[in-house]
């Protein structure tokens, strides 16, 4: 499902969601929100505005459905969501140059918190699939079922798999074999995340892992240009710090910076 305020900058989540809905052969469902607190041309009926979305949208040979309901956008979006049993919902970003709010005037995280399925934010025009993904891990469940995610979604992709970690009491410790230590501890570590094995073979095959000292942003950063990779996935829920760098705040901070489309994927419950 992919999510419209009928603006100019909806057209990329839409024409991503057209070529994912396209390459998975499932059915496109693009909803419009009446939000009743928000500004509304009172001439227009939800007629007008199925039509605008249908005469909008790119050429496919899938099958569309156009939804138009009233309620709070955030929340509209999910309930339909799980009404419609969508894999996974596609948004824009509201605003390029301001970090405040991220979609349709809503925080982000208010969306991805309650929803059931991944998150899809579209920041870049599609003019290719998604044929490299950069996906964080902190070793918690959550990131496992990202790489999964990341995984099954697009099975021709090659993954690469990140972790960034920091030394302890740096300013302090600057021996060499303290930092020697910690580096064969996050190796030992990344070793007992991927021996939980809960995800298929195949993905371990396409998988590239790395890690390294660092700050997140900039590891993710780095890998990012190092692999010229399209998609960032991010777990919501983490063992540790990771979850407050992809909830709330941090969150807008990182889909302000990151130039590239983000998958956020919630962990199960």
């Amino acid at each position: 499902m992919v999510a419209t305020d009928l603006s100019a900058r909806c057209d990329r989540p839409i024409e991503r969601a057209t070529k994912l809905a396209q390459e998975w052969g499932v059915t496109l469902i693009v909803l419009h929100v009446l939000d009743p607190s928000l500004p509304e041309n009172p001439d227009r009926t939800p007629l007008d505005i199925e039509t605008q979305i249908l005469d909008e949208l790119p050429p496919t040979k899938g099958k569309v459905e156009v939804l138009v309901r009233e309620g709070v956008v955030a929340d509209t979006i999910n309930e339909v969501a799980n009404e419609k049993g969508c894999g996974v919902i596609l948004t824009g970003v509201a605003h390029y140059d301001t970090l405040g709010d991220i979609f349709l005037g809503h925080p982000v995280d208010k969306l991805i918190r309650h929803a059931k399925v991944p998150v899809l934010v579209v920041k870049r025009k599609p003019l290719k699939s998604y044929n490299n993904i950069v996906i964080a891990t902190d070793f918690s469940d959550c990131s496992m079922e990202a790489l999964n995610v990341a995984g099954s979604l697009f099975p021709e992709a090659a993954l690469h798999l990140v972790h960034a970690y920091h030394i302890p009491y740096e300013t302090w410790l600057k021996s060499d074999q303290v930092k020697i230590e910690v580096k064969v501890e996050e190796h030992a570590l990344m070793d007992q995340f991927l021996a939980k094995h809960l995800f298929d073979d195949k993905i371990l095959k396409r998988l590239d892992i790395s890690i390294d000292e660092g700050n997140l942003g900039t590891v993710l950063l780095n890998k990012i240009k190092e692999t010229k990779s399209d998609l960032v996935v991010l777990g919501t829920h983490g063992r540790s710090g990771f979850a407050r760098a992809t909830i709330g705040s941090n969150a807008k901070t990182i889909l302000g910076w990151v130039e590239q489309d983000v998958l956020m994927v919630r962990g199960k419950k």
